[in-house]
């Protein structure tokens, strides 16, 4: 298949300011990214003998003549994850020649499949067994949103849309065992559900303070508190008749209001509460919001997302709430009550995830280049220099784009690329999420059997939760009306601490692993209250595997941390640093760390567009082929690029 069609218009027309559909992400972007610029561009006019009314980019006549005469030759790609991949689709839909190195023995990065019976299900047909022999050990669910369009244009490239199913967030059944407590919300009544049913009350033995656990909603509450505040100073955004102009300044006012938390984290946001914010009206933007003592928050989290997860910066977490609707990432099915269908939309790949980046590959000219483990960047001035282990001599390319992690990127020497203080200090600290999955194949799916679960007990798609190690189960969305389907079943998804802990085992020795399983068989005993010893008589393989000790991610995704998006007035900005070139203009970072939309797909896509765009620099006629063909992502702005890309070169980010 070849890539390289038109984008679908709506990307093309889209204004970032003129659509509710845009993501919150995207907006914070466009004001990080602006505001490194204007206090850049300031600190340069005082320290670069800037005219003083320069209003805009660096003057380009001002640059090196090595930078202006950069060439657009073969491009160096290092790694064959989606981002990788995506940057070398566009490359080619334009004629331009690429290579793509990787390290690992397989192309997807993150976007990795773990199939038991190898590749026999790859190509099988909807319904045969062998086809849903399978769990997605990374990105497995897409959430169906207008600003994830780019995602689905490029499903549509690769011709995708045929495998695209509903992803079950939660059903019916799915189950909660937390404080030693196992309660099925679907089996109990709205009239008899209890306000505490985990006993976590302090007049039930508990530590929270009882006025905290009322209702059926409580975590809910409690949480959706922190965020509804916030999102009173964003509501006016939801009116779509407001002129653009309009709504870049709420976003504005609201952002630069929320930017002032940016250097504390959620769990410190909830200690200290929030007083009433009110405009020059005395309309009350912000409501009041008590401090909650740390138990509160214990408790908070531990409903909420991965031990420690309260630990992230608290714009984040804003973030999310406001693009996904909901109190926490993670938290759709872990809330007390939240037993029915999920009201958010969202899609997986049938026959799993890894069908992207096949696809992908299928359609270069050029495929991947395996094994080939990059050690070394060196910008001779005319080219980059690339040194691969095991390899005598240098590849030269004219430009490269790096799209492996921040962890893996550290791992490589890139001290003769000219990276600035601020990309240094990026790829070192900008911090990522750990996570570990546990996959264990068992002779059949009998959470849908009614001879083991019960009658009208079974699960069908979703998620369990609870407090024990394993902390999330992951019930398959795929296979459902397929008779005979291997039992192929998520029995872990842990974050944070929890995933650490969990991961220290799945990457040991033959020894720990087994004790893992072990584990991992307890804590599903327990979770859904049947026999350990029929569970492990049941297994016929599993496969773990933690991206933190995994040395072609080390990391999951990246999850900033408190002021890693940088403050207001601040140029040393660790976000925008990274949307700038370095090597006079010749290495580009990218990857989902360089992006907003952290743990996304979207991010790694986003991200991909930005280093080609910024690669064809000198030649105006091209990018604007790339954005005829591929549109404009919505983070980014051109103009934007040029400044950072200008503002890098004379060493003002």
């Amino acid at each position: 298949m070849e890539p390289g069609t038109v984008f679908k218009p709506i990307l093309r027309e889209r204004n970032s300011f003129s659509k509710h559909e845009v993501s919150y992400r995207d907006f914070a972007a466009f004001f990080v990214v602006e505001q490194a610029i204007q206090t850049s561009l300031e600190w340069a006019k005082r320290n670069k003998s800037l005219p003083t009314d320069t209003p805009g980019p660096v003057i380009v006549s001002q640059l090196p003549e090595s930078v202006k005469e950069i060439k657009v030759d073969k491009i160096g790609i290092v790694g064959a994850g989606v981002a990788g991949l995506y940057a070398a689709m566009i490359l080619q839909s334009l004629n331009i020649d690429y290579e793509i190195l990787e390290a690992n023995d397989r192309i997807g990065g993150r976007v990795f499949t773990h199939r038991f019976n190898g590749d026999k299900g790859v190509d099988a047909p909807v319904n045969d067994p062998a086809r849903y022999d399978y769990f997605d050990v990374g990105a497995m669910r897409f959430p169906d949103i207008p600003f994830m369009d780019r995602v689905k244009d490029l499903f549509g490239r690769l011709g995708l849309e045929d495998r695209l199913i509903d992803y079950k967030f939660s059903a019916p059944n799915n189950l909660l065992r937390f404080n030693t407590i196992l309660v099925n919300p679907s089996s109990i009544t709205l009239e008899a559900r209890p306000d505490d049913p985990f006993k976590v009350s302090v007049s039930q033995g508990g530590a929270v303070p009882d006025h905290f656990v009322k209702g059926l909603d409580s975590v809910d509450h409690w949480t959706g508190k922190v965020w509804n505040s916030w999102k009173g100073l964003f509501a006016r955004l939801n009116d779509n008749t407001l002129p653009p102009a309009d709504r870049r300044k709420i976003f504005q006012e609201a952002w630069s209001t929320l930017r002032q938390k940016d250097h504390l984290s959620t769990r410190t946001v909830m200690s200290e509460g929030q007083a009433t914010v009110t405009d020059n009206d005395g309309k009350v933007l912000m409501g009041c919001v008590q401090p909650y003592p740390n138990r509160v928050i214990d408790w908070l989290e531990t409903f909420a997302t991965g031990t420690g997860g309260f630990n992230s910066s608290f714009v984040e977490s804003v973030m999310d709430s406001l693009d996904f609707d909901w109190p926490f990432p993670y938290a759709e099915s872990l809330f007390w009550a939240k037993d029915s269908e999920s009201t958010q939309t969202w899609k997986a790949i049938d026959g799993g995830s890894d069908h992207i980046p096949r696809r992908m590959v299928e359609g270069l000219k050029v495929k991947p280049i395996l094994h080939k483990q990059v050690v070394k960047l060196v910008d001779t001035g005319k080219d980059i220099e690339v040194t691969v282990a095991g390899e005598q001599e240098p590849r030269i390319y004219s430009q490269v784009i790096s799209t492996v992690t921040l962890g893996c990127l550290s791992g490589i020497d890139v001290e003769k690329c000219g990276l600035s203080y601020s990309q240094k200090l990026a790829v070192r600290s900008l911090q990522m999420m750990a996570s570990t999955k546990i996959g264990i194949k068992f002779k059949t799916r009998w959470w849908q059997d009614p001879d083991v679960m019960g009658k009208d007990t079974t699960i069908m798609g979703g998620q369990s939760s609870t407090d024990i190690p394993i902390r999330c189960c992951v019930y398959p969305s795929y296979g459902l009306d397929c008779k005979d389907a291997p039992g192929v079943l998520l029995a872990s998804y842990s974050w944070s601490q929890d995933a650490l802990r969990l991961g220290a085992l799945a990457s040991g020795p033959k020894e720990d692993q087994q004790e893992l399983l072990r584990l991992t068989l307890n804590n599903l005993s327990k979770l859904h209250n049947i026999s350990e010893k029929w569970l492990s008589e049941s297994v016929v393989d599993f496969f773990a595997h933690n991206f933190y000790t995994d040395p072609y991610a080390r990391g999951a995704f990246a999850e900033f941390g408190p002021g890693q998006f940088g403050h207001d007035g601040d140029r040393y900005s660790l976000f925008a640093s990274l949307k700038a070139p370095a090597a006079q203009g010749k290495f580009h970072i990218a990857g989902e760390a360089t992006s907003a939309h952290h743990a996304w797909v979207l991010g790694g896509l986003n991200s991909a567009w930005r280093a080609v765009y910024n690669s064809l620099h000198g030649d105006p006629e091209r990018q604007e082929e790339l954005v005829d063909k591929w549109g404009i992502p919505d983070e980014e702005n051109t103009d934007h690029l040029g400044a950072l890309y200008d503002l890098g070169i004379e060493g003002c980010l």
